[in-house]
């Protein structure tokens, strides 16, 4: 199962759940084994009715630095990016890999209109945000060897990044195609 003291992964799966998007939660307690080799399960497995099969990998991320501005932090480690690429590659062409990025805030001071784009768990708020596997990782860039961890330029990641609902079509005129990328945003 997903990491239910995650608070993350329990409020995207709060979230997918109220979209009614049918899903599997992944054991993360064991991993894979291919070819005697262990891979990072991925954290979801998602089935929009109208849209291609998501395997997801949840980060949550604070939605503001100390300044109050959302700096749109993106980093992940070199064994998600592997575990993601593998699963993909195992379940074939009818699933894509991406990476959902959970931006979590404490609520603000005083009510916002209804729809604000804000999803309310356990008083908190989070922003779904997704982004395609193969992008991600077409604009990488090191965090250090370290850290074993690579993070995509903010100004690129904003450029690629998409509202999770976009992400999970459930009627016919909500499918949407991936944007195509200018020349400009190589």
């Amino acid at each position: 199962m997903a990491q239910r003291s995650n608070h993350y992964e329990a409020a995207f799966e709060a979230y997918v759940r109220q979209q009614r998007i049918p899903c599997v939660a992944v054991d993360e307690c064991r991993r894979a084994l291919f070819d005697d080799e262990g891979v990072k399960n991925p954290d979801f497995l998602l089935y929009p009715r109208f849209g291609v099969n998501l395997v997801v990998e949840v980060k949550g991320k604070r939605a503001k630095n100390s300044r109050g501005r959302r700096d749109w932090e993106n980093w992940v480690t070199v064994d998600d990016l592997a575990g993601l690429a593998r699963w993909q590659e195992t379940f074939g062409p009818g699933f894509r890999a991406v990476l959902s990025f959970a931006y979590s805030e404490p609520p603000p001071p005083f009510s916002l209109p209804r729809g604000e784009g804000a999803f309310e768990f356990r008083g908190r708020h989070y922003r779904f945000w997704a982004v395609g596997l193969d992008d991600y990782m077409a604009h990488l860039r090191s965090r250090g060897s370290s850290w074993q961890a690579v993070a995509m330029a903010r100004r690129a990641f904003r450029r690629r990044v998409r509202p999770l609902h976009e992400w999970l079509p459930m009627t016919p005129t909500a499918t949407r195609r991936p944007r195509p990328v200018k020349e400009r945003d190589r």
